[in-house]
């Protein structure tokens, strides 16, 4: 099977997933074109994932997909927006068709859980890794920004920190299976000072949402919910946990599943707090993930 029949099964597996509102020419052109509702801003972010950095080599095709499409709305729903639209581009050594058609299943079973339509993208020849760049609506002047933190804030997170670290470690599926939190970015809109998702580590990601706001921030640990798989200082910095973090002036109506852990104040970075005593960070301990270190 040639790169174009191979895009045509992929095309043909996606279905109705490579339609949708707004969606006025998908796959099969030289770029698709989409509708932004009069009044929004679109939101667009892109993520690359890399076999042997990003996901085992031997990981099925569905879980990749799935994971891909995952990661990419969690930035989205960090940013409030609603998820539309994604394009995807797929690089692998061979043509190994069960594995990309399970891909392409994979991709369209979590585009069709969150609304997203899979309207376009690009297959080549080389080293296995994957790229989707997402597309969301948001209206116009109430995306979630990182630098909107004001001393007096409450630092919020939602969900427990080290549950994808893990599920990584005993090769559990739910480390593939990322559920965005799309409609609490949603609801945060008009509320939340500043936000992002927590994929580097908690005390990386808290330190980019300080150092865009300049301010400082104090964590209370006991306050912080923990896979009890992992132990606490190792949960404050794995990493993929695709929670959203976000910052919000108290007191504040938030989910059930949002936990109240810290504070902003005036200053810069983050200090850490045990029964009310600052507890020193290990110069030797990453914060969380970074490239090229």
């Amino acid at each position: 099977m040639d790169e174009f029949a191979l895009i045509d099964r992929i095309v043909a597996i996606l279905g109705e997933r490579a339609k949708g509102e707004g969606v006025l020419l998908g796959p099969g052109d030289d770029a698709a074109l989409v509708a932004v509702p009069s009044g929004f801003d679109l939101a667009v972010t892109t993520d690359t994932l890399v076999a042997g950095r990003h996901f085992p080599t031997d990981a099925s095709g569905d879980l990749v997909g799935a994971r891909a499409m995952g990661v990419n709305l969690s930035d989205l729903a960090a940013m409030g927006a609603e998820a539309r639209y994604c394009v995807v581009a797929l690089t692998a050594p061979e043509p190994n068709i069960p594995w990309i058609e399970a891909f392409a299943r994979g991709l369209a079973e979590a585009a069709a859980r969150h609304g997203v339509a899979v309207v376009g993208g690009n297959l080549a020849r080389g080293p296995l890794s994957v790229s989707v760049a997402a597309h969301g609506i948001v209206p116009r002047g109430e995306a979630l920004v990182r630098s909107g933190a004001r001393p007096g804030d409450r630092v919020y997170l939602s969900g427990a920190l080290g549950v994808g670290y893990a599920a990584r470690l005993a090769g559990d599926p739910r480390f593939y299976r990322v559920e965005p939190r799309l409609a609490l970015g949603v609801s945060l809109r008009g509320i939340a000072s500043a936000a992002l998702d927590i994929s580097d580590g908690f005390l990386s990601d808290l330190g980019h949402l300080c150092t865009a706001s300049a301010v400082g921030a104090e964590v209370d640990l006991e306050s912080v919910p923990v896979c009890p798989d992992v132990d606490a200082r190792t949960a404050l910095s794995c990493g993929d946990d695709y929670e959203l973090l976000f910052t919000a002036s108290a007191p504040t109506p938030v989910a059930e599943s949002v936990h109240p852990v810290g504070r902003i104040v005036v200053g810069e970075g983050v200090t850490l707090f045990d029964a009310g005593r600052p507890v020193a960070l290990d110069p030797n301990h990453p914060a969380g993930f970074r490239h090229f270190e």
